[in-house]
């Protein structure tokens, strides 16, 4: 059964590891330049005195998959349902473009893509998280934690206000 990348933020202590780890899988360095999983950390600004820390993944939604002008660059791996990148892949950038999450970028070295493909079906950054804010859910697990995800955020009146203003997360 496929299986989905999920984010329990409150567990996030931002300390990288799945970062490190996802870029010592896949380029056998530890680089968080490398990973294709992204920890936010914003501290308190103007008006703001909540710290947010949380990983940003890729939810495999296939909208850079559909942006992609070049056929068969990107294409859903049948076993785990990953959005992977392949050799027909120029680098053009239009994954980037599209993607809501901002977790897709071109490797100027290699000239292609780079995004989350869960390693394989095991997603290294969930084993060796110590603290749990990532998991490897089924898809009905996963998407309860989404909703509860999203009904949190919205409760948040610090959501209307980035809604409102964009440019307030950079605290302009």
């Amino acid at each position: 059964m496929k299986r989905i990348l999920s984010v329990i933020p409150e567990n996030c202590t931002g300390c990288q590891i799945c970062m490190i780890r996802c870029s010592y899988f896949h380029n056998k360095t530890h680089s968080p330049a490398k990973s294709r999983i992204f920890v936010v950390r914003r501290q308190p600004t103007r008006g703001r005195n909540n710290y947010v820390i949380t990983p940003i993944i890729c939810i495999q939604c296939g909208l850079c998959m559909y942006a992609c002008p070049i056929p068969e660059a990107m294409k859903k791996k049948g076993e785990t349902g990953a959005i992977i990148v392949t050799d027909k892949c120029i680098g053009c950038g239009e994954c980037v473009i599209a993607c809501p999450y901002g977790v897709i970028f071109v490797d100027t070295f290699l000239q292609k893509a780079i995004k989350c493909d869960l390693c394989e079906g095991k997603p290294q950054c969930v084993e060796h998280c110590n603290y749990e804010a990532l998991k490897y859910y089924e898809p009905i697990v996963a998407a309860m934690l989404r909703r509860y995800n999203l009904a949190e955020a919205i409760g948040r009146k610090e959501l209307v206000q980035i809604t409102k203003n964009p440019k307030s997360i950079f605290g302009e």
